[in-house]
């Protein structure tokens, strides 16, 4: 008969063992739309600032300036919040949201525009590449400007102010001169405009002086 055969010691036997350790499972944060706080209720136009900013990663105003600089600013609620979820992956009840605070938004300065639109011209005794150069620099604008929105070389410049108004300067070669028109809209009440037409006279002035050196 066969003989069980006996179990010889391995070559490793005499070595320690590892103690056993459970595998720890690290929760992964999820990111883009699955992580945002989906509200149960209908789309708002006037979202919780606190809550836009923890489920967007954008405060109000940062939303309104993306919106207005695209190919979207006159568009509809639907293609807006298209935009927004194919481009900055916003869900769709915060894009929806979004896009009709920006229409909301938008139809309130459109008509404080319409009737306050503040619209001036100056003269700069340069060219108009200096001139360009010159207001395309945000030193000049002082505490109250917040960001260009749109730059063409030598002809014009779009930027926005913390008090929410945006102006467009449109510059034009006049005999020698730069002729620089001034569409100061969104402005609210008389004393605003006031404020701002001397705002505009005064930074001309300080520009005129400054070319004439």
């Amino acid at each position: 008969m066969f003989k069980r055969k006996k179990n010889e010691p391995g070559i490793f036997d005499d070595l320690p063992v590892a103690p056993e350790v459970e595998a720890v499972v690290t929760e992964v944060k999820k990111s883009g739309r699955r992580a945002m706080l989906i509200p149960d209720a209908p789309y708002d136009a006037n979202p919780p600032a606190d809550l836009l900013l923890a489920n967007t990663a954008k405060q109000r105003e940062v939303w309104l300036e993306i919106i207005y600089g695209s190919e979207v600013r006159e568009a509809k609620q639907n293609a807006i919040a298209t935009f927004l979820t194919s481009n900055y992956r916003v869900q769709k009840w915060w894009a929806n949201s979004i896009a009709l605070m920006y229409l909301d938004w938008k139809s309130k300065a459109k008509g404080a525009a319409e009737s306050d639109l503040l619209r001036l011209i100056y003269e700069i005794p340069t060219s108009l590449a200096l001139t360009y150069t010159l207001l395309n620099s945000e030193s000049i604008y002082g505490e109250g400007f917040r960001r260009f929105l749109k730059s063409l070389q030598d002809e014009k410049l779009v930027l926005t102010f913390e008090d929410e108004t945006r102006a467009t300067l449109l510059l034009d070669n006049k005999d020698g001169l730069c002729e620089v028109i001034v569409e100061h809209e969104f402005i609210k009440d008389l004393a605003s405009r006031r404020a701002r037409t001397k705002y505009w006279n005064e930074l001309f002035t300080k520009l005129a002086e400054q070319v004439k050196r």
